[in-house]
């Protein structure tokens, strides 16, 4: 795969934004924009699901009947007196009724797709924050457990009304009532209030499985114009058969994916209910490639990883015509396994975006070839600056926090006093460290709370981490800040081994200090984890990793103290003061006295809980 040099002409980029306004200005809605590709492909596949990885003969909805079925679903929303202000929220992995659900309730109320991993503590949260209506959930005794992890919520969230069920086996069925699919969907869709495209219809979590994450509110438009924006970069048309490897409470699957998918008429694969998290799916990627004749795939770069350890086989990948990785930035190495499987392919393309711009801020284009760390050029009717010194720099910039605006921009968390910091003069904060160079790619650094800072030395753990990719059996690498009394935080690497491999801690480190060229940023630890912990998207999740470092902190400060002994050491994230860490110490009232002060002096907040000597 070729393609011209990643920079756009000035009136490249002015075609791509007027082409892409004419689009938006045509199809301001989801359900508007997903008729656009039924129109252009009436009687082909719009979704074919995969029930296991090795489904012969998978469920398939054409475009016709999956308008139809979207018309009778919001047909059933609104009996069910779902409204426009109303959240319909939906707790169910990826398939053809939750899909219909999803984008039906975007028509009628506000769709809120739901972190699968969250506890029912955060799922009730979650409820009563967007004060949801109705919930689906598979049904009773589907594997997984999500109909019982929330059985009876209705009774604890106030707005909630009812619980109903989505199957898992294909069929479009709401709460075990079959829809009939409504034959006149263009009748059912047409019908729009003036500014119903501005009107918010739906909400999003942000961030990890712990925690309190934000709630991202968004309107029809700026749905739209993010699947548009990436329909555009991706180059998708009625020909491609597009497969999804991330979830569908995620921007990147919802909008960089299925929506940019289904707005040009292209056929969407679902490989099983749990998508790239099913093992069976990881070991046959590439018979799925060839089985069902997919042209465009995307998934983390986690999961780009795991793929490339599969067997390839005799799989024929010939169609395979680009391959997109985001939700953090592909490490060299990964992407280099990766290419080494697929063998026909030259290039992953990358997307960068985030939740508040709905998807993509840049992706590099189909027709443009990847440079290097790039992350890509802004996508159509995306402006993107560099916030560094107090000044804004539209490019090329220094290092600094990138900012984005445009039609994809967010209008503000479900809690508005979430929403203070999250803009500067007008533009949208992104919180990643960045650079835009003379042809206008953006070039990711990291997050800004990412870098690690040793006495005042910014160390980038991205050159951690792909060093310690390059040692033999390392599958995964994160690099965190290790909170020092001196330095404020020093280098601290997390690994996991690659299925069947072994890691010797010595020959790694050796490893680092020989390839981690600046001495500053070699790992003051290393830590060798079965598996590290990653959010649902295969996104590595440094909170907990930084709590794994606070509490290595500790370990390590206790260990000068031989008469002491520590237990119930471990870390967490509270809203109220942070990452906290809390330990029980045993010892002579000198020697605890002594480690107390001792703790006092790292950057972290440690409760010290004493124990008498027995």
């Amino acid at each position: 795969m070729t393609g011209l040099p990643l920079s756009y002409s000035e009136d490249d980029r002015r075609r791509l934004d007027s082409e892409a306004q004419a689009l938006l200005d045509a199809h301001p809605r989801v359900v508007d924009f997903i008729a656009r590709g039924a129109e252009r492909n009436t009687e082909g596949e719009a979704l074919v699901y995969l029930r296991t990885a090795a489904d012969e003969n998978p469920p398939v909805l054409r475009y016709r009947d999956l308008t139809a079925c979207l018309a009778s679903a919001a047909r059933w929303l609104r009996s069910a007196g779902v409204g426009p202000e109303d959240a319909v929220a939906l707790l169910t992995p990826a398939c053809p009724a939750m899909v219909v659900a999803m984008w039906a309730a975007t028509l009628v109320g506000v769709a809120n797709p739901l972190n699968l991993l969250f506890t029912r503590e955060a799922i009730a949260a979650q409820l009563a924050a967007a004060r949801a209506k109705i919930l689906f959930a598979p049904p009773p005794g589907t594997p997984g457990g999500l109909y019982e992890k929330i059985a009876g919520l209705e009774r604890e969230v106030p707005t909630l009304e009812r619980i109903a069920t989505l199957p898992l086996d294909g069929t479009i069925v709401f709460d075990g009532e079959a829809l009939v699919p409504e034959p006149d969907w263009r009748a059912a869709f047409a019908s729009a209030a003036p500014g119903e495209s501005d009107r918010v219809a739906a909400m999003l979590p942000t961030g990890g499985t712990t925690g309190h994450p934000k709630i991202v509110r968004l309107t029809q438009r700026n749905m739209v114009a993010s699947a548009i924006g990436s329909m555009l970069a991706g180059g998708y048309g009625v020909s491609d058969r597009v497969m999804i490897g991330m979830p569908l409470f995620h921007v990147g699957g919802a909008f960089v994916g299925m929506l940019a998918a289904l707005g040009a008429g292209a056929a969407l694969c679902m490989p099983t209910p749990m998508g790239m998290r099913n093992p069976e799916v990881v070991a046959n990627f590439w018979r799925i490639l060839d089985r069902h004749r997919v042209t465009f795939t995307g998934m983390a770069p986690t999961s780009l990883g795991a793929v490339a350890a599969s067997p390839v086989g005799d799989a024929d990948l010939s169609r395979l015509r680009m391959v997109v990785t985001g939700a953090s930035t592909c490490p060299p190495e990964i992407e280099r396994r990766f290419l080494d499987a697929w063998g026909g392919g030259d290039a992953v393309r990358q997307v960068y975006g985030m939740t508040e711009f709905c998807g993509a801020i840049a992706q590099v284009p189909h027709d443009r070839a990847p440079d290097g760390y790039a992350v890509g050029l802004p996508v159509a009717l995306a402006e993107v600056a560099v916030l560094a010194d107090g000044d804004i720099h539209r490019g090329p910039s220094p290092r600094g926090e990138l900012l984005a605006r445009g039609p994809q921009v967010f209008p503000g968390y479900c809690d508005p006093r979430q929403t203070e910091g999250a803009f500067y003069e007008g533009w949208l904060r992104t919180g990643d460290l960045c650079e835009i160079n003379a042809s206008g790619q953006i070039l990711v650094v990291g997050r800004i709370k990412d870098v690690i800072i040793r006495g005042g030395h910014n160390i980038d753990p991205v050159m951690i981490e792909d060093a310690a990719l390059r040692f033999p059996g390392v599958a995964l690498a994160a690099a965190v800040g290790l909170p020092d009394a001196y330095s404020g935080e020093t280098p601290m690497l997390f690994v996991a081994p690659s299925p069947g491999a072994e890691l010797d801690h010595g020959a790694l480190s050796a490893f680092m200090a020989e390839h981690v060229a600046e001495s500053p940023a070699r790992p003051k630890a290393i830590a060798i984890l079965h598996e590290i912990p990653l959010t649902p998207v295969g996104k590595v999740f440094k909170p907990r990793l930084r709590e794994l470092a606070a509490e290595e902190a500790v370990r390590r400060a206790g260990a000068e103290f031989a008469d002491l002994e520590l237990s119930d050491l471990r870390a967490e994230t509270t809203v109220e003061r942070g990452l906290v860490v809390r330990v029980v110490v045993e010892g002579d009232e000198t020697a605890t006295k002594a480690f107390s002060e001792r703790l006092r002096l790292l950057p972290v907040h440690v409760m010290v809980e004493t124990k008498a000597v027995s």
